[in-house]
């Protein structure tokens, strides 16, 4: 199913986003990430999430009870396959009967379940034959499909632990205009290993493949189904990651997202919307599309100093309205005006520490990004914080405040930074930024072409009193670095020879490196080799 996003209403843009002052797996659990530019991404039509043991449970027949691989017949076990719950003998689940049995338990609120331990023992099939093609589109005779109900829902929450142990669950169904959806509605306890595929999830806010909300832990987590919904937070992996009781961070690590997913606000690969979040491995590779705060991995990193954020990377097409980023849509910050389906939209950056962005570093995007208002190659529009080692080598496209790497920046530190895409444009234009307010930011190329019909510069079209240091580009006749600099900043033109060399690397720092055979020759980031 596709939204009709871009409805065309009167134009109202103000650029005031920046103008005014105002318990886990180990690590070596992991889905791995690829390579820089190589094309060789974790994609893989067979590919499951890993168990923490490396290998599938061995559930002797004798030990437990159930008809591995049966599809769903729509009842619910009366109890488990086997096991009493501990972290030692957990509950083994081998069927859909028995996988449904866990929803009925946890959405009921059975205390004799709550903190309890759960392991799938077996693939587990929801709905027999192809739901979704592999264009994301439904396939199948819904009014012929078990509808699943989640594992939580907007009253209660899995608290348990929930290994996959590398199984998939596919086939699963659900279609509603309820909030909290996926595999697990809600959880603020940890889900693991697990791969959901072939399947079709459209919901109201909250709403992902695996897990609606999470508020724990989600750990090498898979999703290869199309996920839609028609409110804010639509994920593929996670629709909202959040704290935990306003203390711990959610987290997530090595998640990967292979299934379309579209929808309205906070639209984003492996999750609609993160903040107090703990992030270290994920990826999308699937078409992302939405209307406002849309990105490849995130659709929005909501403002808080506790965001500890790490090892991003996207390489499937994005396409939004408004804040549109390959790995996310905004990052800290605060909204001031963004109406459905209106193309207006108002962002606002405070030199405080009230909505700071936190530290985001390692990421990069590989894909082609869309939008109309505060469109980057990495991010739409980032807010106070920190954020480093970041990279764009796809074409971006926009209307307003379009950047290679960042959309629009206020009051932000950043670092080591290179884009090889270009960049097409109205008004505040650049390679790196389209517009950067009171920042300090150090180390950075670009080599695409950047155009534009205002304030168009190939490094930042509009440079508002920031302290900068080694920046380069790629010289283009007599177009200069910046479309206007108020304030200072320097940026040195380079030739391609120079660029592709050993030594403009080292005049980078230490966390770029030469590789003749990356980066069509040009500087990488040593986290991406």
């Amino acid at each position: 199913m596709r939204l009709g996003l871009f409805s065309i209403l009167s134009v109202v843009t103000a650029f005031c986003a920046c103008t005014q002052s105002s318990p886990a797996s180990s690590d070596d659990d992991s889905i791995s990430l690829s390579g820089p530019h190589n094309a060789k991404f974790s994609s893989s039509s067979k590919k499951v999430a890993k168990s923490s043991s490396g290998r599938s449970s061995e559930v002797s027949d004798e030990e437990c009870s159930g008809e591995v691989g049966k599809p769903w017949d729509g009842t619910t076990a009366k109890d488990f396959a086997c096991g009493a719950g501990t972290k030692l003998s957990p509950y083994i689940i081998l069927t859909a009967e028995q996988l449904a049995r866990l929803s009925f338990v946890v959405n009921s609120s059975d205390k004799a379940y709550s903190g309890k331990y759960f392991k799938l023992g077996a693939d587990i099939l929801l709905n027999k034959g192809a739901v979704i093609d592999e264009k994301g589109a439904l396939v199948a005779d819904s009014t012929k499909l078990h509808k699943w109900t989640p594992i939580g829902n907007s009253s209660v929450s899995f608290d348990g632990n929930f290994d996959g142990d590398g199984h998939i669950v596919s086939g699963m169904f659900i279609n509603t205009t309820s909030t909290h959806n996926g595999l697990f509605g809600n959880s603020n306890g940890t889900v693991q290993n697990l791969t959901v595929d072939n399947s079709w999830v459209y919901g109201g806010k909250y709403t992902a493949g695996v897990v609606g909300q999470s508020v724990g832990s989600v750990l090498n987590a898979l999703n290869r189904s199309s996920v839609s919904g028609k409110d804010e937070c639509v994920g593929g992996v996670i629709g909202r990651s959040s704290q935990k009781n306003y203390s711990a961070n959610s987290i997530i690590k090595n998640a990967v997202n292979e299934g379309v997913v579209v929808g309205s606000k906070n639209v984003g690969g492996v999750a609609g919307c993160a903040t107090n979040v703990t992030v270290d491995a994920v990826e999308n590779i699937a078409l992302i599309e939405g209307y406002g705060y849309v990105g490849g991995v995130f659709g929005g990193i909501g403002s808080s100093s506790k965001n500890d954020v790490k090892k991003l990377k996207n390489s499937g097409k994005i396409i939004g309205l408004h804040f549109v980023g390959g790995i996310a849509g905004h990052c800290g910050g605060t909204s001031l005006n963004i109406n459905t389906y209106q193309e207006s939209s108002s962002y606002y950056c405070s030199n405080t520490s009230s909505w700071p962005c936190g530290t985001l570093k390692q990421a990069a995007n590989y894909a082609s990004v869309s939008g109309k208002y505060y469109v980057g190659g990495v991010l739409g529009i980032a807010c106070g914080g920190s954020i480093d080692l970041l990279s764009n080598v796809a074409d971006v496209d926009g209307v307003y405040g379009t950047a290679g790497v960042v959309g629009a920046a206020a009051y932000v530190k950043s670092a080591n930074m290179y884009n090889r895409g270009n960049v097409s444009g109205g008004d505040y234009v650049g390679g790196i930024f389209s517009y950067n307010k009171e920042g300090v930011t150090n180390s950075a190329y670009s080599t695409g072409k950047v155009d534009g019909d205002s304030l168009v510069g190939l490094m930042i079209g509009y440079n508002y009193n920031t302290t900068m240091a080694d920046y380069y580009y790629l010289e283009r006749g007599e177009q200069d670095p910046f479309g206007l600099n108020n304030g200072g900043g320097v940026a040195t033109p380079k030739s391609e020879d120079e660029m592709k060399s050993k030594e403009f690397a080292k005049i980078l720092g230490e966390e770029f490196v030469y590789d003749s055979g990356l980066n069509d020759g040009y500087p990488v980031l040593s986290w991406e080799k």
